[in-house]
């Protein structure tokens, strides 16, 4: 099975993995690291990798992280040219509901980043407008 990590600040990580398994049930092979005030940089990139290298069962790792140019997603991407791994930014619930169902069906860590990258972005959207439109489709 595809490893899967979330690399965030603080709690976010931990507590999105726990929501999901609300959903899902126990979620395998997948674990959150996160980056606290004080943390150094390069003791947070040794505890990815150990985490990487602990998660690849040879199928590779997803690491999501949770935005663009943070010191988390900073200090994965120093690991990309030594690490198996397929890199995504933007965690959010949608994303990693896809990733955990999906993992089940395909061992191809390049075809979950990309039902991964549709789901998250699907699911970011104006709740106004989409009710708004909801609202003038049924005429109520």
């Amino acid at each position: 099975m595809i490893g899967l990590l979330v690399v965030t600040h603080g709690n976010l990580g931990k507590s999105l993995l726990e929501s999901i398994a609300i959903i899902t049930g126990e979620v395998k092979y997948a674990e959150s690291i996160g980056l606290y005030h004080g943390d150094s940089p390069e003791v947070f990139r040794g505890r990815i990798q150990e985490m990487i290298e602990k998660l690849d069962s040879g199928k590779g790792v997803l690491v999501l992280v949770d935005f663009f140019g943070g010191t988390p997603g900073n200090e994965v991407l120093k690991l990309l040219p030594r690490e198996k791994m397929k890199v995504l930014s933007g965690v959010n619930m949608a994303m990693l509901l896809e990733v955990v169902v999906n993992r089940d069906f395909s061992n191809d860590v390049e075809q979950i980043g990309r039902i991964a990258l549709e789901s998250g972005s699907r699911s970011v959207m104006d709740l106004n407008k989409a009710y708004n439109n909801m609202i003038e489709r049924t005429g109520k």
